[in-house]
């Protein structure tokens, strides 16, 4: 009898061994590689966390299938960085420029101390070491960059000095707008609103003797500033409408996404911008950063509420302008300077980075599994 029970107990402890032994290789499947990394469905299912942390809970408002093309598209990124890092190990981050971009990002995701972020992230069961390790891989990677394309960075000081002239200027007061962005890249608008075409033509030929390009404007959170556009000239708004994407969206149907599901989502699911995970924030924005073309749809348009979509010659962009405020300012002109030094550097960093990324991306290989 003592046998028979040995036995049976030896039997239910295999079981169970065996079962266990699935759930983790079921859980570790791989449905990714990308070149030599692997993508599992347990990296899959932390990504879906972690977007969910940086997005303060909005990306539950996404479907299924939504949410997973986003965290694939993230770790794919994730996984070209690493790759194009394992070839270098000289690329280290002290700890102090960890932990300042640590505040930087949880004050630009909402709040108010680490202390507060970490209580956030036991909540939603996601571990903060996770988190950091994500903060280290955007570091190296700007690091990476920098080293590569720092003697190609080249200041224009006219311009600067241009630039720092117009904010002496206006010293005395400041206007400032809280905004969020969608920038949608090579968009296939099939169907653009007959005032909006014309509006954004007429705006394009008094705009063309100014020497303003910049479309895309600098947001307070950002590491490397949003990547820039500007109009091109030599292209119309009908060669800029028919220009095709995979995901094939039209203005109607931007906009009626962002009345169902909100701004911030749509800028998670649809923009182009690095902003997007962010739900499109820039944050607080002097009116001296936009370009002129953008101040004047921004000035149009009612606090609380979007832009038209503006038509550029890289896609469309829709702003919401969330809220205004006037500001005394006193300007430091050193620290100043230094600071458009600055926004100029990361302007052509981030250019070099998305050069570089692309180049790494067309020498990899992706291959998906069925999961």
């Amino acid at each position: 009898m003592r046998k028979n029970v040995k036995l049976f107990k030896s039997i239910i402890f295999l079981l169970v061994l065996l079962l266990t032994s699935s759930k983790a290789e079921l859980t570790n499947k791989v449905i990714i590689s990308v070149g030599n990394e692997i993508v599992t469905n347990y990296d899959l299912s932390r990504e879906k966390k972690y977007l969910n942390v940086i997005t303060v809970g909005r990306s539950k408002d996404l479907n299924d299938q939504e949410l997973k093309k986003i965290a694939v598209d993230s770790l794919i990124k994730d996984k070209i960085k690493i790759t194009a890092l394992a070839n270098y190990d000289n690329i280290i981050i002290n700890d102090e420029i960890i932990n300042n971009q640590i505040i930087q990002s949880t004050q630009n995701i909402g709040f108010r101390s680490i202390k507060d972020f970490k209580t956030y992230l036991e909540f939603e069961k996601y571990e903060f070491e996770e988190f950091k390790k994500k903060i280290l891989l955007e570091l190296q990677w700007n690091q990476l960059v920098y080293q590569f394309y720092k003697n190609q960075i080249v200041i224009d000081k006219e311009k600067i000095d241009k630039e720092l002239k117009i904010l002496i200027a206006g010293q005395k007061k400041k206007v400032e707008y809280l905004v969020y962005e969608i920038f949608i890249e090579n968009a296939a608008i099939k169907e653009l609103n007959k005032k909006i075409e014309e509006t954004s033509i007429k705006h394009n030929i008094a705009n063309e003797e100014e020497e303003q390009n910049e479309i895309i404007i600098e947001a307070e959170s950002a590491f490397y500033n949003n990547k820039k556009k500007s109009i091109d000239s030599e292209k119309s708004i009908e060669e800029v409408i028919d220009v095709k994407i995979e995901d094939q969206i039209t203005i109607d149907d931007l906009i009626k996404n962002i009345k169902e599901k909100g701004f911030e989502n749509t800028a998670i699911q649809f923009s182009s911008s690095l902003s997007a995970q962010q739900g499109g924030k820039l944050g607080w924005v002097s009116e001296s950063k936009f370009s002129q073309l953008l101040l004047k749809f921004i000035k149009k348009t009612k606090i609380g509420s979007i832009t038209e979509p503006i038509p550029i010659s890289e896609g469309i962009i829709i702003l919401k302008v969330e809220n205004k405020r006037v500001v005394e300012e006193i300007i430091d002109l050193e620290k100043k300077m230094k600071e458009l030094i600055d926004v100029e550097k990361n302007k052509q960093l981030n250019n070099f980075s998305t050069n570089y990324f692309n180049q790494v991306k067309n020498n990899i290989k992706i291959k998906y599994f069925n999961d």
